[in-house]
């Protein structure tokens, strides 16, 4: 069975350090990539058919999301990676996949480039003790090129 690496897709403008590690150390290491983006259900919503439509609309801007880091991947790292999209509390998505799916070796994300170490990091840190693999965190203001040097 090979190895995976998962990252987690988001907004963060440090999601590209975590998605660079994580697919150079895919290609070192002859693993997969997969790339986890979680939709937060609707809640609040007086009528179903609108709690649909924005969790709908979350759904696509995750796909959307997904596939444009899949594309810098696949052109700068010559890998495809599995992009997954699930519906859930953040947190409480990523510990059940992690759980579920037995080839994940680490869970790659990169904390933020500002003094709080970002929203994911700061939710995982209650729940470490639920986390089945190692959690590497990649600084925010790394460049690419310490990066490589760490690899």
């Amino acid at each position: 069975m090979r190895k995976n690496y998962l990252v987690i897709i988001d907004e963060s403008d440090e999601l590209k350090n975590a998605i660079y590690f994580a697919a150079k150390r895919s290609v070192i290491n002859n693993a997969n990539l997969i790339m986890l983006y979680v939709v937060r259900p609707a809640v609040n919503t007086e009528w179903a058919s609108i709690g649909n439509l924005i969790e709908q609309e979350e759904t696509s801007e995750g796909k959307k999301i997904s596939r444009l880091w899949s594309t810098v991947v696949e052109e700068k790292f010559k890998i495809k990676p599995q992009i997954i999209i699930k519906m859930g509390d953040k947190v409480d998505e990523i510990i059940k996949f992690l759980k579920e799916d037995k080839s994940i070796r680490f869970l790659v994300l990169a904390s933020s480039t500002d003094s709080d170490p970002g929203p994911i990091i700061k939710s995982l840190s209650k729940k470490m003790n639920d986390l089945p693999v190692p959690l590497v965190i990649i600084p925010g203001l790394i460049s690419e090129k310490e990066i490589d040097n760490l690899i």
